[in-house]
């Protein structure tokens, strides 16, 4: 008897036979911006990007953006525990 898998580990492991697992890792963490970060940070976050390991995010507050730099390594093992592997290496703030 076969195993059943969930659709995620399904997509997750076409997605990693074709050298993509990371792709479909970064746009999950995008689309789960406010479940991994909350409601108050997701909405003051206008733009949000992933390039090369690099979370690129423009903030609509100074003051947030000051805080979130502050508890940067945080924020990233945050993000690399919701994705369940290391995709984020640092952020950059705008």
């Amino acid at each position: 008897m076969k195993e059943e898998k969930s659709i995620k580990d399904l997509l997750n492991s076409v997605f990693k036979s074709y050298n993509q697992g990371y792709k479909y890792e970064e746009t999950s963490v995008i689309n789960s911006w406010e479940q991994i970060v909350g409601s108050m940070i997701a909405k003051n976050t206008s733009k949000i990007f992933i390039n090369k390991k690099v979370l690129y995010l423009t903030l609509s507050s100074p003051a947030l953006k000051n805080e979130l730099r502050y508890h940067k390594l945080v924020l990233i093992d945050k993000i690399n525990d919701f994705a369940k592997q290391k995709i984020i290496n640092d952020i950059n703030f705008y």
